[in-house]
């Protein structure tokens, strides 16, 4: 009966051995600094490069949460605008004297301006007294002419 025999674990880990030392003695390059110095410094780097890497992510975040901001902001104003002019409508729709029809009303940015005519002097002045008490207005400029 013949006897296979298998090489020794020992024999096989051996070549492993010596390619890792000589490929490390490769990329050398005169470093006189021990083995765990040249892994410390290496440590180091991917830390510092990780720190930079968290920092910019945390930046561009902070950058798109401010766009986001802006955003919400732009559409926010656009929705407050919408709500203050319909609320001036619907005021002005409720007094006998001031038909929602005749006036017009804009609205940008919390600024209204009323367009349109009054039957007399006192409407004029209660529709932009209205429109100057709505929430959410800044200014008024009242341009209603008086018909009569």
């Amino acid at each position: 009966m013949q006897r296979i025999t298998r090489p020794h674990s020992l024999a096989l880990l051996l070549p492993a051995v010596v390619a890792a030392v000589a490929l490390t003695a490769c990329g050398r390059e005169d470093d006189d600094r021990t083995a765990g110095q040249r892994l410390d410094a290496g440590i180091s780097k991917m830390e510092q490069k990780s720190d930079q890497a968290a920092a910019e992510t945390r930046q561009a975040a902070d950058e798109m949460g401010k766009k986001m901001e802006r955003a919400a902001d732009k559409a926010g104003v656009a929705v407050d605008d919408a709500q203050i002019t319909t609320s001036i409508k619907t005021a002005l729709a409720g007094d006998p004297k001031l038909s929602a029809l005749d006036v017009k009303v804009e609205t940008e940015h919390g600024h209204v301006t009323l367009d349109g005519k009054a039957p007399d002097l006192a409407a004029r002045d209660r529709a932009g007294s209205m429109a100057l008490a709505t929430k959410g207005v800044q200014s008024v400029n009242n341009r209603i002419k008086v018909s009569g």
